[in-house]
C-alpha cells in the first residue's frame, strides 16, 4: 500500500514537471513570436512581461514606468510575500525604455535568467525585498551590473549566463591529458571576428578611431595572427561604403558560427561597446586567451588570474606578437594556462547561481534594501 502511494506521489511529480516544462516552452514561443513580428510599444513590452505569471506559480506580477528614472538601463525590483503561498513582484523600467527597441529586448532576456533567481533569493527572507539592477554595457556603480568601471556591485553577465544554461552541470571536466590531445591538433594561430563596435561612427575617420580598427590594422599583414570585422554595426553612414573600405584596408572577414574558433589555440580578448563578453565561450572551447587590463570589470575577472588563466597583454594589444611567439616557444605552458582557463570557467559556470545570488544578497544587506 505504502508502495503504491509512493508511485502515487511520483507520477504526480513528474505530470506537474511535465506541465510546467510545457507551459515554459509555450510562454518562451509566445514571446519570441512578439518580439519578433510586432514594434515594440508600451502595451507590447508590458504584455511580455506579464507572461511571467503563467510560468511562476501563485506570483503576481506588477509592471511601472518611472519617468523619474532617467538611465533605460535601471530595473529596480521589489518582492513581497503577500502570504505563504503568493508573491508579489514589481518591475520598475524608466520611461525612456520604451523608446529603445534594443534595451527592451536586452532587459527581457535578462529578466528571462533574474526573476527565478530573484525568487529563490526571496525564499531566504520574509521581508521585501528591493534590489536595483542594470542591463546595460556599461553598467552603475550603485546598482547589480553586468559590466563596470568598479569592481563592485557585479552580477555574472548575460552571455555567462546563456553560456551556463546550456551546459550540462553534472557533466564532469575533461582531464588534462584529453584536453591536451584536443589542444594540439588545434591550428596554432590566433583567431577573432568581431563586429565595429566601441563608438558610433558618422565616417571613415571616425570608424578609424576605433580600438578594433586599430588593432586589426596593426596585424593584417601577420600569417599567425588572423583578426578582421566581421560585422558592420552603430554605423550613422552608408553601410556598403564601410564594407568596401574594410575589404579594401584587408581587414574585412565573413562572419563565422561559434565551432570556427575551436579550431585555433589562441584568441584575442578585445573589447567593444563594453568588454567582451563572448569570450568566455573561448575558454570553454579550449582557447589560450591573451587579455588586456583596461580599466573595466566583468564579474568572473575575479576568479581569473594572470600567466595562470591567460595570458596578460598591452592594453594597446601592441605586444600581441610578442606574447604570440612566446607561446609558440612555450607549448607546454600555454597548454597548462588554457587547460586551467577551461577549468576556472567550467566551475564559474557551473555554479553561477550561487555566485549571482551571493553578490546580490551583499548588495541587500550593504544597502539595507531588505525591508520589514
Amino acid at each position: 500500500m505504502v508502495q503504491k502511494y509512493k508511485r502515487i506521489r511520483l507520477n504526480k511529480s513528474k505530470m506537474k514537471f511535465k506541465l510546467t516544462t510545457i507551459k515554459i516552452y509555450l510562454v518562451n514561443k509566445i514571446s519570441y513570436l512578439i518580439i519578433k513580428s510586432l514594434s515594440f510599444k508600451k502595451n507590447n513590452y508590458s504584455l511580455l512581461i506579464k507572461l511571467y505569471q503563467y510560468i511562476y506559480i501563485n506570483t503576481k506580477f506588477n509592471i511601472k514606468f518611472n519617468k523619474n528614472i532617467i538611465n533605460d538601463n535601471h530595473i529596480s525590483v521589489e518582492l513581497l510575500k503577500e502570504n505563504q503561498n503568493i508573491k508579489i513582484i514589481s518591475l520598475i523600467f524608466s520611461h525612456n525604455i520604451l523608446n529603445n527597441i534594443t534595451t527592451m529586448k536586452r532587459s527581457k532576456e535578462c529578466l528571462n535568467h533574474w526573476i527565478p533567481l530573484l525568487i529563490k533569493l526571496s525564499s531566504k527572507t520574509k521581508k521585501k525585498i528591493i534590489i536595483n539592477l542594470n542591463c546595460g554595457d556599461k553598467g552603475s556603480s550603485d546598482y547589480l551590473s553586468m559590466d563596470s568601471k568598479k569592481n563592485t556591485n557585479l552580477i555574472p553577465d548575460l552571455y555567462s549566463l546563456n553560456a551556463a544554461k546550456k551546459i550540462n552541470k553534472k557533466l564532469p571536466k575533461i582531464s588534462f591529458e584529453e584536453f591536451k590531445k584536443i589542444w594540439l591538433i588545434k591550428e596554432s594561430k590566433m583567431y577573432w571576428r568581431g563586429g565595429t563596435t566601441g563608438d558610433s561612427y558618422k565616417n571613415i575617420k571616425e570608424l578609424n578611431k576605433l580600438k578594433r580598427i586599430e588593432i586589426c590594422k596593426r596585424f593584417r599583414e601577420s600569417k599567425d595572427i588572423d583578426i578582421k570585422i566581421s560585422r558592420i554595426t552603430q554605423n550613422d553612414t552608408n553601410k556598403e561604403k564601410i564594407k568596401k573600405y574594410l575589404i579594401q584596408e584587408k581587414i574585412f572577414g565573413k562572419e563565422v558560427s561559434e565551432n570556427k574558433f575551436i579550431n585555433y589555440k589562441y584568441y584575442p580578448d578585445i573589447p567593444g561597446n563594453s568588454l567582451a563578453w563572448g569570450t568566455i565561450t573561448k575558454y570553454l572551447g579550449g582557447s589560450l586567451i591573451f587579455k588586456a587590463e583596461v580599466g573595466k570589470h566583468l564579474y568572473y575577472y575575479n576568479l581569473l588570474k594572470e600567466w595562470i588563466h591567460y595570458i596578460p597583454v598591452n592594453n594597446d594589444f601592441s605586444d600581441l606578437e610578442e606574447k604570440l611567439i612566446w607561446s609558440e616557444k612555450n607549448q607546454t605552458k600555454s597548454l597548462e594556462i588554457a587547460y586551467s582557463g577551461y577549468i576556472i570557467i567550467l566551475e564559474y559556470l557551473k555554479n553561477i547561481d550561487n555566485h549571482f545570488m551571493n553578490t546580490s544578497m551583499l548588495y541587500l544587506e550593504k544597502n539595507d534594501v531588505i525591508c520589514q
